[in-house]
């Protein structure tokens, strides 16, 4: 059922190690703090900016030729009761939320920092995308150090599903059936809708539990 998560995550966090130290470093300190930057693999810096609905609107950095069709994508995220005990106990604000973006076509990538409890809309091009998120240990000099407390995948047929909620309250050990953690191909026809579901990662069988570990060449390898 998760098979691929390990090789697509382990692409983004790859490409991620390439940028350059000094513009990853910022970015987070900028997450950690709250700022809600957005970082590209050419380590180009920006920040989400909210409209007056809340909305947090991920600006995109991704290079893209002027003349490139975009769509929209909104996205929204599913906090099962495990993930939600998590962000119960952080007490000192210490978890940060990413979402990852990675172009399976460009091998691009798009890093940005979210609010757990506020929606998000994005633009892209047409292209194939792997969207992942991540809730990490904010407390960590370094953020390939961080510790993965939860990791969210794409919700089934990637459209937010009204039954959702209602179907985890009565089969909550049945969540797994919602999850798809297959790319994205985004084409004309938007805007889209991405639900997010956060897993923790003890529900994830073999999770590496850092950052870093991702990087390993036989985890990335073999799909769980």
């Amino acid at each position: 059922m998760l098979e691929g998560i390990g090789i697509g995550i382990g692409k983004g966090i790859d490409l991620l190690s390439r940028i350059a130290d000094k513009a990853l470093d910022k970015f987070w300190r900028d997450a950690s703090a709250r700022k809600h930057p957005i970082i590209d693999l050419q380590g180009n810096l920006s920040y989400s900016l909210s409209n007056e609905d809340g909305l947090l609107y991920v600006r995109n950095d991704f290079t893209a030729s002027p003349y490139d069709e975009f769509e929209f994508i909104f996205g929204s995220l599913f906090l099962p009761d495990p993930v939600q005990e998590l962000l119960s106990e952080d007490g000192d604000n210490d978890k940060v939320l990413l979402l990852m973006v990675y172009g399976e076509d460009t091998q691009d990538l798009l890093l940005s920092e979210l609010d757990v409890s506020t929606d998000y809309m994005l633009d892209l091009p047409h292209g194939v995308y792997s969207f992942f998120g991540l809730i990490l240990d904010a407390g960590t000099e370094d953020l390939l150090d961080s510790t993965i407390y939860a990791i969210g995948l794409p919700c089934e047929d990637n459209l937010n599903n009204p039954d959702l909620e209602s179907f985890y309250l009565e089969n909550p050990a049945e969540i797994m059936e919602f999850v798809n953690p297959s790319p994205v191909e985004i084409t004309g026809g938007g805007p889209y809708y991405l639900n997010l579901i956060m897993l923790d990662t003890e529900q994830i069988p073999d999770c590496p539990l850092l950052l870093s570990e991702f990087l390993e060449e036989d985890f990335v390898q073999s799909p769980i």
